[in-house]
């Protein structure tokens, strides 16, 4: 497929998809949300793709919603009561469900639209001078894609409500003091950190990276006893896989694995 408004790549088993729209601080038109969603579906049938990268042109990440063509209008996906199952609304939920991990490279600015996507990532490195927040009551929207489910989680339902229902953008250093990002590095640095991340990721077996992710994120919302029960049935198939038998032969021949995935 090819983009309009994103740049997407697929190198050494990363997939890196790109916000371009940087003389509009990569704002999130209809189009944007469109192709970002096809975008993330394609990245997650590729087998040759073992991480995502999802990170902005030029000075932001993005800066969310596209107001100057939203005054013309919502459009009638914004507008159904019920969205539709793959439609932008469900955004966070593909993000979630994908059997790679995702990480939120934030080079700048990240607000509204761009706040959500970046909370439903599985990782967030942000620069020095990175902005983020929910903007979204300060133009009488509500949160969305996702937020709502995934800023409690990470900071607290009462932090969560602080940032949502203030609007205030905060910065990096905050951002980590109240577990929103994982690393805060230089802006001349968060490229190279980025890919070391996710070159180390892609040295991990994917079947069993694949049920990791799956279980870590049911264990947020089970008990233990299910949690554990998830963990052993995902433990009997890497058991059973050629991964498991390959990363055993490596050790033993003191060399790197070749995992298949399967």
């Amino acid at each position: 497929m090819e983009y309009s408004e994103l740049l997407v790549e697929k190198k050494n088993g990363i997939g890196t998809i790109t916000f371009n729209r940087p003389d509009k601080m990569n704002a999130l038109s209809n189009t944007s949300f469109r192709e970002f969603g096809q975008a993330l579906v394609d990245m997650d049938a590729d087998n040759s793709v073992k991480v995502v990268i999802i990170t902005g042109a030029g000075k932001a990440f993005t800066a969310g919603l596209d107001l100057a063509e939203s005054k013309n209008g919502a459009s009638e996906e914004a507008l159904q009561v019920v969205p539709l199952m793959g439609g932008t609304a469900w955004i966070a939920h593909t993000m979630r469900n994908m059997k790679k991990p995702v990480i939120a490279s934030i080079n700048g600015i990240a607000v509204g639209g761009g706040f959500s996507i970046a909370l439903a990532c599985d990782i967030r490195i942000a620069s020095e001078d990175a902005k983020m927040g929910a903007a979204f009551l300060r133009v009488g929207l509500l949160p969305e894609l996702g937020s709502t489910y995934n800023l409690p989680r990470l900071v607290g339902v009462a932090k969560a409500c602080e940032l949502i229902f203030t609007a205030r953008t905060i910065d990096a250093k905050e951002a980590k003091e109240i577990g929103l990002v994982n690393v805060v590095v230089p802006r001349d640095q968060l490229q190279a950190y980025t890919l070391k991340m996710a070159e180390d990721i892609t040295k991990a077996a994917p079947l069993a990276l694949q049920i990791a992710k799956k279980a870590l994120y049911q264990g947020l919302d089970c008990d233990l006893d299910t949690a554990v029960q998830f963990e052993q049935l995902g433990q009997s198939t890497c058991f059973k896989s050629n991964d498991f038998k390959e990363g055993i032969q490596a050790f033993l021949e003191n060399r790197k694995p070749e995992f298949k995935g399967n």
